[in-house]
């Protein structure tokens, strides 16, 4: 690590890894409509049997239809749709009914699929639970066949509503999800302690598991040759197939999506006919940032002396519309021999976005996040690698897939020279995201960093003046709410305003944009400084997840007193911004804004972290990030604070406080990457010295913990355990909680469920956010529902016991594999509110001479 000066980030050590006990009685308890089958096991088997042989005439009247109608051929399976028990019945069992599970939906809700057109294991099932010899099939609580079901469950909304009025002539362009796990089984684990010859067994193991894999491929591969049949007899056009997964037999092929060109006619044949497709979504344009036609700025940067960064400096890649590279401004900077595009030829990177270009500002946002610098000589933090994908009029191509797209930006940037690891994409699509699975662009993103070490900064989308053209209600823009009577900012809570996709992913940081100035008279700001721009997207994201995490300074708009208002640019209310100059103008300017331009500032942030911490995962710069942010002066005061975090997450990040300290604040940090199982349990202690736990002083303390980590996705899952191979959080000890008490209450969970304890106790610390929705102080939202988990909260510094205690623990997602396992970052910061004591040293010193202690224990 280069040195972050006099008050760098501190260790902080692992001191017990432990397995939790599962509590006591084990299991769940059982739903009363399940509990009522099992009495009433004749009843619900002829219920079942009934439905079977409904779906089974139905299946075979659409397979003749088929045949007089000339259709294409499909595959030889029923489309099924089952409520299940949600709880006691895994969506894993339901193999052993033979059936696939397609797309898990809502309250139990499946779509699922039998190769088995006789529906055989069904109907075993069900003969063995009259006979009592099993009660599986209880907790399967209907089921019926499932083309009627389809189109609400696998179109987009946009698409749904558009569905009742296509044309067989109509020709959409389509992103299709298909489900490819089959209903292959891999046998439970071996039992070390009940078996004699473990060695064996295991062998065994790992060769169905092989088997296993090997399989999900090749149905992958079969389905691919499906689609493209289908497509092809329609007289479409397959345009890109991707496979959201490697050659790596720890990865599950749970799913491909393709992009293809296809008639009204051949969609609805997919959609309500084709029994693996779980998520059919129309290829939305990218949302656009928003210039001014008035330039007015004047340059002045005679004065200026720019060098190029240090060989060693980080490389960060913008993932945009080409960059102007010999700008005066840029070019020291600018890792040339990487430059690469996507559009056009490989060589065509230059910035054509009229008037001043777009990737030009946001590669200057990333060097310059304030501004152009008064200093007379100035090293930039970072290289500068150009990867062009947008076209001339600031528009992805439709022939780019982003998934495969973004797989090799950074299979080229991540293993060339530079070993990239930090991504900027302030690229979106204009329509919200969706909130049921997870997106092939937002999936990718995931996928991508559960890969590599890399981390993506996004943007979380723009409302533009008025409604896209072409669109329906899903994205209203602000003259449209204007009209129907919304005002700022509580019209950014509205659905259409949710953040775009690709926001929703996991994995990636998402930022949000709030203003830099006020205008008050006959031109207006929307904001003052600080609240949210009224254009930037707010959350929650998918599965309730905060996003955007945080929030920069992107500008705002200005608007008259005209009914309905004009919207406007203003110079005083526009962040300044590097322009370029290819079609004329100066080379800086106030007049664009968007979160395209907000999120390159949490990029830069992000690029100091990495020149201090060359050596530590991505998963450390994303941590200490989101450590660094906090809530300005009127969010804290606000009543309603729900809101508040859905305009702006955690809130503005700073430099200073993500690289280093000062007197009054500590920041203890993971090294190395650090990796943990489900089912287990990491306990960190931190020293808090007797002089700063002195009663007499009265100080205040504020505790911020942030927890990052990351999984491996299931795009076919709709909520965070089952999207995640394993999932984490994070508790920490109570007011004057004991080591040993603390240990043996986080050991006391469920071996894949959140803790349980319902009850905030009194001695609890008060959370701001809480690990469930009705813990903290802002109800409704959980820190533990994405992958990036922070909390924070306040207390007397004579609350402490010597030691602050913190548990990382590991949950079973869709992994079940005992060796499966997830990395992850954790930063604790402590700081005197007040400044009325001076912490740093007192903390670091008390935990020096712990970790000496600990490492000569160790060494005995």
């Amino acid at each position: 690590m280069r040195n972050a000066g006099e008050f760098s980030h501190v260790a902080i050590k692992l001191i017990k890894d432990a397995k939790p006990k599962k509590p006591p009685g084990g299991g769940r308890k059982e739903n009363p409509i399940t509990e009522y089958n099992k009495v009433n096991r004749m009843q619900h088997a002829g219920t079942l049997n009934n439905s079977l042989l409904s779906i089974k005439k139905d299946f075979q009247d659409s397979k003749n239809d088929r045949i007089k109608g000339n259709l294409p051929d499909l595959p030889e399976a029923i489309s099924l749709y089952l409520k299940i028990d949600p709880v006691n019945l895994p969506l894993e069992d339901l193999r052993v009914f033979g059936v696939e599970v397609i797309s898990e939906l809502e309250e139990g809700f499946i779509l699922g699929a039998s190769a088995d057109v006789t529906l055989h294991d069904l109907n075993i099932k069900i003969q063995n639970f009259i006979s009592k010899k099993e009660n599986k099939a209880a907790g399967l609580w209907e089921i019926s066949y499932g083309v009627g079901w389809k189109p609400e469950n696998i179109l987009s909304p946009e698409l749904y509503e558009e569905w009742p009025k296509i044309k067989d002539s109509d020709v959409f362009t389509i992103d299709l999800g298909i489900a490819c796990l089959g209903t292959e089984i891999i046998p439970a684990y071996p039992n070390k302690l009940k078996l004699k010859n473990f060695e064996k067994s295991l062998q065994k193991w790992e060769k169905k598991r092989e088997i296993a894999y090997n399989n999900w491929h090749r149905i992958a591969i079969e389905r691919a040759e499906q689609i493209k049949s289908i497509v092809s007899k329609y007289k479409g056009n397959l345009i890109e197939l991707y496979e959201g997964c490697s050659e790596s037999t720890s990865q599950l092929p749970d799913s491909f999506t393709c992009r293809i060109s296809i008639s009204g006619k051949g969609l609805r044949d997919i959609v309500l006919n084709y029994p693996f497709c779980f998520d059919v979504a129309e290829v939305h344009d990218t949302g656009l940032p928003y210039f001014s036609d008035v330039e007015e700025n004047e340059d002045e940067t005679e004065e200026l002396i720019i060098t190029a960064p240090e060989a060693e400096a980080p490389y960060v890649c913008v993932i945009d519309s080409g960059i102007q590279e010999r700008h005066i401004l840029l070019r020291k900077a600018i890792h040339d021999i990487s430059s690469k595009s996507w559009v056009d030829s490989p060589t065509q990177v230059s910035d054509g976005v009229k008037p001043s270009g777009h990737g030009t500002r946001v590669a200057g946002a990333i060097l310059y996040p304030n501004g152009l610098p008064v200093l007379p000589k100035v090293t930039p933090v970072c290289w500068i690698q150009n990867a062009r994908v947008l076209d001339d009029d600031n528009n992805l191509p439709r022939n780019l897939f982003p998934p495969r797209l973004l797989e090799e930006i950074v299979d080229y940037y991540y293993n060339g020279e530079g070993r990239t690891r930090i991504y900027n994409q302030s690229i979106n699509s204009l329509f919200p995201c969706r909130l049921v699975h997870m997106s092939s662009w937002a999936s990718s993103i995931d996928n991508i960093s559960w890969n590599n070490d890399v981390l993506f900064i996004i943007s979380g989308g723009n409302l533009d003046r008025y409604r896209p053209k072409k669109t329906s209600n899903q994205r209203l823009g602000i003259i449209d709410h204007h009209i129907a009577g919304r005002l700022y900012p509580e019209y950014l809570l509205e659905d259409s305003s949710r953040i775009a996709d690709p926001g929703q992913s996991l994995q990636a940081v998402t930022v949000g944009s709030v203003a830099l100035g006020e205008m008050k008279g006959i031109i207006n700001s929307y904001a003052s400084r600080t609240k949210p721009s009224a254009f930037s997207c707010s959350g929650l994201g998918i599965w309730n997840v905060i996003k955007p995490e945080i929030v920069e300074y992107g500008g705002d708009f200005a608007y008259d007193n005209s009914s309905p208002p004009s919207l406007t640019i203003q110079k005083d209310l526009s962040p300044e911004l590097v322009r370029s100059t290819k079609f004329g103008g100066s080379m800086i300017g106030r007049d664009g804004i968007g979160t395209s331009f907000a999120a390159p500032k949490a990029t830069h942030i992000v690029a100091q972290i990495a020149s201090l911490f060359p050596n530590e995962s991505t998963l450390l710069y994303r941590a200490l990030l989101i450590q660094s942010a906090k809530w300005p002066d009127w969010a804290e005061k606000s009543p309603n604070k729900l809101n508040v975090i859905r305009h702006i997450g955690y809130g503005i990040p700073d430099i200073d406080r993500a690289t280093r300290n000062s007197p009054y604040r500590i920041t203890l940090i993971t090294n190395g990457i650090t990796y943990i199982k489900a089912r287990q349990v990491h306990i960190y202690e931190i020293k808090i010295p007797e002089d700063v736990r002195n009663p007499a002083g009265d100080y205040d303390i504020r505790i911020d913990v942030t927890l990052s980590y990351k999984a491996q996705p299931r795009r076919t899952r709709r909520n965070k355990r089952r999207y995640l191979s394993t999932w984490l959080d994070w508790k920490t000890s109570k007011k004057n909680e004991s080591m040993d008490a603390f240990l043996e209450r986080v050991t006391e969970l469920s071996d894949d469920e959140i803790s349980t304890e319902d009850e905030v106790e009194a001695s609890s610390m008060s959370w701001f956010i809480g690990e469930q929705e009705r813990h903290g102080q802002i109800k409704g939202v959980s820190r533990s529902s994405g992958t990036l988990q922070k909390d924070w909260t306040i207390i007397k510094a004579d609350e402490f016991t010597s030691g602050f205690c913190l548990a990382v623990i590991g949950h079973v997602g869709w992994n079940t594999e005992p060796d499966a396992k997830v990395p992850y970052s954790l930063t604790v910061s402590f700081e005197a509110i007040k400044k009325d004591i001076e912490i740093y040293s007192k903390i670091r010193i008390a935990n020096e001479i712990q970790q000496r202690i600990n490492i000569k224990i160790e060494a005995e």
